[in-house]
């Protein structure tokens, strides 16, 4: 049987397990969402996928931590074959950025819609990009830190520290903000562009 491949959601994955230590799929999914949002969101069906990929791999192995009240917990730990995967794969060279947004989709044939579609669409996105730029910025007043001290249940806590900040967290966390005020700024000015089309300029 041939060796599964590796994708960059595969190291997202290994990164938590080298940064936080041994988790659950439930634990990995809840740092996607809190650690990872800004550059790669996933579902849990595909950390779960990830992490079966990871053990065919023997980047990873898997133990059973029984709970009183609940089924079991599986919780997976990163093995050195993992270690050694995260690190080669930090000297390969990363893919160009592709951007792949509905909305910039919508904008560009703009053209085959009314002005006032356009505007609705525009408006929607800047509700969302403000909302998200909100929550990026309270983030970034509450970074994770490496080998942080977990809850009583054993489970990480990403803001449980008051810790000096991961410095890496943090670049990428400023870009994230820095990004997102960019895109308002285009979105703010293309929707007052496009309200000042007179209706006879319209197709």
């Amino acid at each position: 049987m041939d060796r599964p491949e590796a994708y960059p959601i595969t190291y997202g994955v290994l990164g938590l397990l080298a940064f936080w230590g041994p988790m659950s799929g439930y634990d990995l999914k809840r740092l996607f969402d809190h650690a990872l949002a800004p550059m790669w969101a996933a579902a849990h069906s595909q950390i779960y996928k990830e992490l079966r990929r990871m053990q065919e791999l023997g980047w990873v192995e898997m133990e059973r931590e029984e709970q009183e009240t609940r089924p079991d917990r599986k919780v997976y730990h990163m093995t050195q074959a993992g270690r050694e995967a995260l690190a080669a794969w930090q000297a390969q060279p990363s893919e160009v950025l592709q951007l792949r947004d509905e909305l910039l989709l919508k904008i560009t044939f703009g053209s085959f819609a009314p002005p006032a579609a356009v505007a609705a669409n525009l408006r929607a996105g800047i509700a969302f990009h403000e909302q998200r730029l909100l929550q990026y910025r309270q983030n970034l007043q509450q970074l994770p830190v490496y080998q942080q001290p977990r809850q009583a249940s054993g489970r990480p806590n990403p803001y449980a520290s008051e810790s000096e900040e991961d410095r890496y967290f943090s670049l990428v966390a400023r870009f994230a903000i820095a990004f997102e005020k960019t895109y308002l700024d285009w979105l703010y000015e293309t929707l007052a562009s496009v309200e000042a089309e007179k209706p006879e300029e319209s197709k």
